[in-house]
């Protein structure tokens, strides 16, 4: 009697088994909007009678649906929090059998906008070798963020990762820079995107200076010894 019943559930779990295939887990929309649409489909063996199945998803091992009739899960607006590894299992309506899909993994990173590049110093004419800093900064795009920047086409040190969205180069103004157009590069790992290019202020280079410095040093000094020579008339 006992060998009767354990070979009945053995036949029930197998008809059960076989009334439907191992689920598979998709992405509907493409992978450019902001919203995420999954789908858990399984085939049915059409000659056995139509069973009630349930469908569930999980995000990292965590249900976030549960047993319901619907094979869809829908987020509006996702974001980077929502990325993960997903997964859909389907049961029949007693529970006695569970098929799980294979993971799906769901990457929501947000590309870069477009990066703002202003140019800060405190001289009120810039000369050769006088300190100036490039702040480089993005609204939007995922973390992290690389930032290079450029001088006419030139890349001017190293790419800088910082944590936010914002970075900063403290540099010494050479005089070929005078002119030149500078800008600022944000990349992450969806895409990339440059600012727009603005010129340069005009560069005193050092002889310019010294001449200058010169002419003030000596106009003075000329003025006084002429300035006897008027006394003696």
């Amino acid at each position: 009697m006992l060998l009767r019943m354990v070979l009945l559930l053995c036949v029930s779990m197998t008809e059960a088994q076989e009334l439907f295939q191992d689920p598979v887990l998709s992405r509907l929309n493409s992978s450019e909007t902001s919203d995420l649409l999954l789908k858990c489909t399984t085939k049915v063996d059409p000659n056995k009678p139509a069973s009630e199945l349930f469908y569930s998803f999980y995000k990292d091992n965590h249900i976030i649906q549960n047993r319901s009739h619907n094979p869809l899960f829908f987020i509006s607006d996702a974001n980077e929090e929502n990325s993960g590894l997903y997964q859909c299992v389907v049961d029949a309506k007693d529970g006695t059998i569970q098929k799980k899909s294979d993971y799906l993994d769901i990457d929501l990173c947000t590309s870069v906008s477009q990066p703002v590049l202003t140019l800060q110093h405190e001289a009120t004419n810039l000369a050769e070798g006088d300190k100036v800093k490039f702040l480089c900064e993005t609204q939007l795009g995922s973390l992290p963020i690389l930032y290079s920047f450029y001088m006419d086409g030139e890349i001017l040190g190293e790419p800088l990762a910082p944590s936010g969205r914002a970075a900063s180069l403290l540099i010494s103004v050479k005089a070929e820079w005078s002119g030149k157009n500078y800008s600022c590069q944000a990349e992450n790992k969806v895409s990339r995107d440059i600012s727009e290019p603005k010129k340069f202020p005009l560069v005193v280079s050092g002889t310019a200076l010294m001449k200058s410095t010169t002419m003030v040093i000596w106009l003075p000094v000329s003025c006084l010894v002429g300035w006897p020579l008027l006394l003696r008339f």
